[in-house]
């Protein structure tokens, strides 16, 4: 009876509580089986990789372009640029929690690693992170995609993760190595090609937690272009015949009728690209022309059109290389991005709960000098990637005066990162512009001529400072 199932979310899941050397062999058969070839080929569609590429060679005689109009790729740059590409704002009222927050992300350069973890949730549908502690006993974190790693949860309501496995083959070698991932240890794992597992050596970690979080582009873990793969792989069957057509009438065959021709003239015209050809007699006048086959350049205009058109709408990603993009007014260009805004949003929160549970383990390790549940009060600010005009924020901001607090109108403020630090910069800049000023009035009352007797008074440069 099988003990790990995959359901149609990607999800596997089990009743057996311990990760036993039977239950990660199914689970690493049935990743094999059912998710692998799906995410071997949205990773060949983004790399250009993509099917026309693998198709039969035709006859030599015929032409055989292969264009690949990459617009998996497109999607998911695209789409990553515009929902991240401004790194996410992470505060924290506790000004230690702040910092604490900061250099973890500088030592573990978090902005790069969480594009390229979107980027991955974006091709795959999903991607996962995992923290670990380095030898310099830092709190490290990388990313990985589901080719090589799987999480596997429970089957109660909740779905709580139990283990993870991380393996991979090298080229060439039959078997694979990796490792099994518990709340409480890590087990080195060795794999055959097929599934089958043998358990290793055994390590202890200081995590009270899975140190591994998923982070899903959707409930239904499906990439962002998956839905278009179809339309993908049509539109460069398309454009390819299109390209053949055109050969095929740079190099169309030429016919000549009512008059035979020997091999030298038939080499001489090639060459020389002159005709002086004669009937036969009282036969008929020579025919010469070149064969062609119908024009179908309108039928495939119209479908490549057509296929580019529904591949932007199905995938809810704007085509911002449309010409009138550029000159589209701020509630224009708001309307264009909608559907794509959504998407962002709701990939948004899938962001924001993977960040709750990240920094729910980061704050678990021992020693830390933060509240290992202050990860509850930990705020996240994504901004989007779009053009922005800062006269019009300006006045927006001059407009909320009185009536929001002074924070959330530099919140308004895209130039302002962190609004929290800016309201102590100017508070800081009130003071000493307060103090200079106290200054230049004690330097004025110094240098005042005592009219009582009849002396200048000069300040020392001591009594100013």
């Amino acid at each position: 009876m099988a003990q790990v199932h995959l359901n149609k979310r990607k999800l596997f899941t089990t009743s057996v509580e311990e990760a036993t050397q039977e239950v990660v062999t199914e689970a690493i058969k049935l990743h094999q089986s059912q998710l692998l070839k799906n995410y071997i080929e949205n990773e060949d569609m983004y790399m250009s990789e993509h099917n026309i590429l693998k198709n039969s060679k035709k006859e030599p005689w015929k032409p055989d372009n292969r264009l690949v109009i990459n617009y998996a790729k497109y999607i998911v740059d695209t789409f990553s640029g515009y929902q991240i590409g401004v790194p996410v704002k992470i505060r924290h009222e506790d000004t230690s929690v702040s910092d604490f927050i900061a250099d973890f992300r500088k030592l573990n350069d978090m902005e790069d690693n969480e594009f390229e973890m979107a980027k991955i949730a974006d091709i795959f549908g999903h991607a996962f992170i995992y923290v670990y502690q380095d030898e310099n006993g830092n709190t490290r974190a990388t990313y990985e995609n589901p080719i090589n790693m799987l999480i596997v949860y429970d089957n109660a309501i909740e779905e709580k993760p139990l283990f993870a496995v991380r393996y991979a083959f090298n080229a060439g070698e039959a078997t694979g190595y990796g490792q099994v991932i518990t709340a409480s240890e890590i087990i080195d794992i060795t794999v055959q090609h097929g599934g089958n597992v043998m358990f290793g050596e055994r390590m202890s970690h200081i995590y009270n937690k899975l140190p591994v979080i998923e982070l899903i582009e959707n409930e239904e873990r499906q990439g962002i272009f998956d839905s278009v793969k179809t339309l993908i792989n049509a539109l460069n069957k398309a454009a390819s015949e299109k390209a053949n057509d055109v050969d095929y009438f740079a190099d169309a065959y030429l016919k000549i009728l009512g008059v035979e021709l020997d091999a030298d003239n038939a080499s001489q015209i090639r060459e020389n690209r002159i005709f002086n050809l004669w009937k036969n007699g009282d036969g008929e006048l020579p025919d010469v022309a070149f064969l062609e086959k119908p024009n179908s350049d309108t039928t495939q205009e119209n479908l490549i059109a057509m296929l580019k058109e529904s591949i932007f709408a199905v995938s809810m990603v704007a085509n911002l290389s449309e010409t009138d993009f550029g000159n589209a007014s701020g509630t224009a260009l708001a309307f264009k991005l909608q559907a794509m805004d959504n998407l962002a949003k709701m990939k948004d929160r899938k962001m924001q709960s993977c960040f709750n549970r990240l920094y729910e383990v980061v704050f678990s390790v021992p020693l830390t000098k933060v509240d290992s549940e202050a990860w509850r009060d930990v705020t996240y600010v994504f901004t989007r990637n779009v053009p922005r005009n800062v006269l019009e924020e300006a006045q927006i901001v001059s407009q909320l005066s009185g009536q929001v607090s002074e924070e959330t109108k530099l919140s308004v403020l895209s130039i302002v990162d962190n609004p929290k630090n800016e309201l102590e910069k100017m508070e800081q800049e009130e003071e000493k512009s307060s103090l200079l000023d106290k200054r230049l009035e004690q330097a004025q009352r110094f240098s005042d001529v005592d009219l009582n007797g009849g002396q200048e008074v000069i300040a020392h440069e001591e009594d100013v400072e």
